[in-house]
């Protein structure tokens, strides 16, 4: 039995866009605004469905096209990976951005051995239990970070 499932956002929050086009669980993205196709295609997602696209067709394919054939030229397949692991994507949809400009001093603080601002001891605002939710994305985006 084959099974497909596809998913059409109609909003222009890309961060949020990108978490579900790279969800294993859906096989085709859709936007529903055209002034953010290019974004949407360049996480190798389907399109638009779009008034846009009815009203100025030819400016629309010409956006599709060259993205189009980088695909087939593979080209962005690994800035695609790597922004998937800078997301943090995790099994059950979390972000490592949730918590916002704490959770980046603390990465800062742990992996560069830098004092952004006093008291951001390891749980100081995120909590121990909190961290080790987040172990696993952030040791992998960090072995990635060692290579490049």
């Amino acid at each position: 039995t084959l099974r497909s499932s596809a998913a059409k956002l109609s909003h222009g929050n890309l961060d949020g866009l990108g978490l579900v086009a790279s969800s294993p669980g859906v096989d085709h993205t859709f936007t529903g605004l055209g002034q953010v196709l290019l974004p949407v295609l360049t996480l190798n997602r389907a399109g638009a469905i779009d008034g846009l696209a009815s009203v100025f067709t030819k400016t629309v394919v010409r956006i599709f096209r060259p993205v189009r054939e980088e695909r087939a030229g593979g080209a962005l397949d690994e800035p695609r990976k790597l922004q998937q692991k800078a997301a943090g994507r995790r099994e059950d949809g979390g972000q490592i951005g949730r918590h916002r400009r704490q959770g980046t001093q603390f990465e800062a603080s742990r992996l560069r051995r830098q004092r952004w601002r006093q008291g951001l001891a390891a749980g100081r605002f995120l909590g121990d239990a909190e961290l080790a939710k987040w172990k696993d994305a952030l040791d992998g985006l960090e072995a990635v970070e060692r290579t490049l």
